[in-house]
């Protein structure tokens, strides 16, 4: 698997040096596809996020990645051009267009993997697409969601079905060192949750900055929906005590304990009023916290 190596090498430190330091405490059975599986959604997102290109084309260039990430390879050499061509001069981060520019390398690295790891790759990435390509046509007719299960859906796609993935990956990968293969379909749904609580999180977190784009992905009381992302925290808690090793553990652990820090601030904070930010010391205090629940082992 030399191409994913290299992907997950220099082209992933020039994205995201935090998502690259990160990424050397999961098992190395995982990094591969955890890596290549980031960058994919990285550029995606990339996609639908730029002011430089319409609403529509836009749209038409994640469904034209979409199929190429899933095999529909004589798709490439045009997806390639407007990439580099069109949307990447508009991006104003250098990791971004670098990324852009470099999409063919991480077509190329996915098709290294086995048929078992590059299925599922293709699947999460075909899920966060739908969820990208919906917020842009949804928010370009309405400025609201229209009902609570929109939202529900929206974080599922988004941000739930990675928390499946990564533990679909995880079975796949290490087996039963990963986790008692009679837990998989608790596993598989608590993942969801933890997922959608994080993505719960960042929403509840950026109201005021989505409000002020025409975005609001909440048509209920927010106190509603953090009381969800503290369940879904606690969800993400439980999950990660029961992995099967202790990077396991901490890797998957250490988001849940900052969420659940967020959460305190949210809670004493106006909700919508301003952007909450954790402090440093807090954060190192999640880390050593993650490194005390993780080294006592399986619940």
């Amino acid at each position: 698997m030399s191409q994913a190596t290299d992907v997950t090498g220099d082209l992933l430190k020039a994205v995201s040096r935090s998502f690259y330091l990160t990424i050397r405490f999961l098992p190395k059975q995982m990094r591969p596809a955890i890596a290549l599986g980031y960058m994919l959604a990285r550029a995606t997102d990339s996609v639908a996020d730029t002011s430089s290109a319409d609403v529509q084309k836009r749209v038409d260039v994640l469904h034209t990645m979409a199929a190429v990430i899933a095999g529909q390879t004589e798709q490439e050499p045009a997806l390639t051009r407007v990439l580099q061509h069109e949307i990447a001069p508009g991006l104003s981060h250098e990791s971004e267009k670098t990324l852009l520019c470099e999409f063919a390398t991480c077509l190329k690295a996915l098709e290294t993997f086995d048929a078992e790891q590059r299925s599922l790759i293709r699947k999460v990435l075909s899920i966060i697409i739908e969820g990208q390509v919906w917020d842009l046509v949804a928010f370009a007719e309405h400025d609201t969601v229209q009902n609570d299960e929109q939202t529900h859906t929206y974080t599922y796609r988004v941000a739930g079905c990675v928390g499946e993935f990564w533990t679909d990956l995880g079975y796949t990968t290490m087996g039963e060192t990963f986790c008692a293969p009679a837990r998989r379909e608790l596993m598989t749904q608590a993942g969801i949750r933890y997922g959608r609580g994080l993505q719960l999180i960042n929403i509840l977190r950026d109201m005021e900055e989505d409000a002020a784009r025409g975005r609001h992905y909440l048509c209920s009381e927010p106190d509603k929906w953090l009381n969800r992302a503290e369940r879904y925290m606690n969800d993400g808690l439980d999950y990660s005590r029961r992995l099967g090793t202790f990077k396991l553990r901490f890797a998957s652990m250490l988001p849940a304990l900052i969420g659940k820090k967020t959460i305190q601030l949210l809670r004493k904070s106006t909700l919508g009023q301003g952007k909450v930010k954790i402090k440093r010391s807090a954060v190192y205090a999640c880390l050593l916290k993650a490194v005390f629940l993780s080294l006592r082992g399986k619940a």
